[in-house]
């Protein structure tokens, strides 16, 4: 029960004994409430009607974890593979030369590219698992929960309303960051400029709500700005190119997102953005920057000393060990090994994951496979060859509310997102301890927190 807690680790930081007495309501946020916006209504994750509470030090490390690794991970084709197409399509594009010349062509334009970071906090403070890029970054969605949370916890006001915790509205800043970055690419000639979002995956309904939520969140933007536009969504194969204009019907687009995966990218969004007609992050190049094999690159990097001293301080301390799968020797721990005889041996220490998987997909956690099934997923990627290792690096046990409102310990995995200079916030998925299954994930079961950054 809440009384008996004593552990030094809970979501409410050291802010607990001023939030411990506010327990006379569900564990959970009902979505429905009045207060969410209908195209969040009836959310499909269950989130929890308790903050996640985070201190300074805490903000400023996501912060600038988030703004560094992107651009670290852009130095990768030159630092590592020396710009050779020929390695570069071996290691990215099964081989294909033709599409590596397209996806550094787009590499090389150097547009700015949202990320959200995936990590867990361990006994050594927080680790990298995965960098997310791209514009098909889920979790922004929490902070349209911010009202329900607010009002069960009077707590996170002070007594003259004044905020003493904040937390970031990721899909505003994102949308400011969006209209920077589109300026930046076509420049604003005229005082429009229009945004098309693919959509092709979504029924028509719920693609309509989707549309009018983002719309309204892109016009304010531009308004603060003193420029007009609009939100549009279709099939991006709808999109065409008009006497050096992209364009969706009578409109002229000049930025493009997908938020879909492995959507094909067409003849006219690519030239468009060859022209600089559009700004457009999802380019060809996304697959090199969303490999996961590059964490193990960059810490390879880092170890060679190709960054600056603190840069590579940085990823050595916040990127656990990891390798591609590969027959092949290792180095762990500062000893020698062949890496399929290492993983074998001690499975319980490591993690092996899909290098373009996502929402938790092919991820297998040696602690929680018999020593059959984790022979098996070995062999299976060896023979792929586009999966990684990594040291597995457990979740400090923080003590959270569960379905029946008891307080035990539970895994977090904290998503941090960064917008070039803008830092987006973190939220939170989380499991309890005791139903513990290793993966760490919305669309596996996870429950979702809202996170606000302790400011006095």
């Amino acid at each position: 029960m809440i009384e008996n807690i004593t552990e030094e680790y809970t979501i409410l930081s050291d802010k607990f004994s001023e939030f411990r007495n506010n327990i006379q309501f569900p564990s959970r946020i009902n979505t429905d409430d009045e207060s969410v916006p209908e195209v969040f209504k009836n959310y499909e994750y269950p989130v929890t009607a308790w903050p996640i509470l985070i201190n300074k030090e805490m903000t400023d490390e996501l912060k600038e974890l988030s703004f560094k690794m992107p651009k670290l991970l852009q130095k990768i084709p030159s630092l590592y593979f020396n710009n050779d197409i020929k390695k570069i399509a071996e290691f990215y594009f099964d081989g294909n030369e033709i599409l590596a010349e397209f996806g550094m062509m787009c590499h090389d334009k150097n547009v700015q590219i949202g990320c959200r970071l995936d990590l867990t906090y361990t006994e050594e403070g927080f680790k990298i698992l995965e960098v997310n890029m791209g514009s098909s970054l889920g979790g922004w969605q929490i902070h349209s929960l911010e009202s329900v949370i607010r009002r069960n916890h009077p707590e996170l006001w002070d007594e003259d309303k004044s905020n003493n915790y904040k937390t970031r509205n990721t899909l505003e800043i994102y949308m400011e960051y969006l209209i920077e970055q589109i300026i930046k690419q076509v420049g604003k000639e005229n005082d429009t400029l229009n945004l098309f979002i693919d959509m092709r995956d979504v029924e028509d309904t719920e693609r309509n709500k989707n549309l009018c939520f983002f719309d309204n969140y892109y016009r304010q933007a531009l308004r603060k700005k003193g420029l007009t536009g609009s939100a549009y969504a279709a099939d991006i194969k709808t999109l065409e190119l008009i006497n050096g204009d992209l364009y969706f019907e009578d409109k002229i687009i000049h930025g493009v997102i997908i938020l879909a995966l492995d959507v094909e990218i067409t003849p006219a969004i690519f030239r468009a953005f060859i022209m600089d007609k559009i700004y457009f992050p999802d380019h060809v190049g996304l697959r090199m920057q969303g490999d996961k094999r590059n964490l193990a690159i960059l810490r390879e990097l880092a170890q060679a000393g190709k960054f600056a001293l603190k840069d590579n301080e940085l990823l050595l301390r916040n990127i656990p060990w990891t390798s591609p799968v590969e027959d092949k020797r290792t180095i762990f721990k500062g000893k020698e090994y062949n890496l399929s005889e290492l993983l074998k041996a001690n499975k319980d220490r490591f993690v092996i994951k899909a290098a373009r998987g996502y929402q938790g997909k092919d991820v297998f956690i040696g602690k929680f496979q018999s020593d059959i099934e984790w022979e098996e997923i070995l062999e299976t990627a060896l023979e792929n060859g586009f999966f990684i290792a990594q040291e597995f690096s457990d979740s400090i046990g923080f003590m959270a509310p569960n379905e029946q409102n008891e307080w035990t310990p539970h895994k977090l995995i904290w998503g941090a997102f960064g917008f070039g200079d803008f830092y987006g916030g973190v939220w939170v998925r989380m499991s309890e301890v005791k139903t513990d299954v290793g993966v760490i994930n919305s669309a596996t079961g996870a429950v979702e927190a809202i996170v606000f950054e302790i400011l006095n």
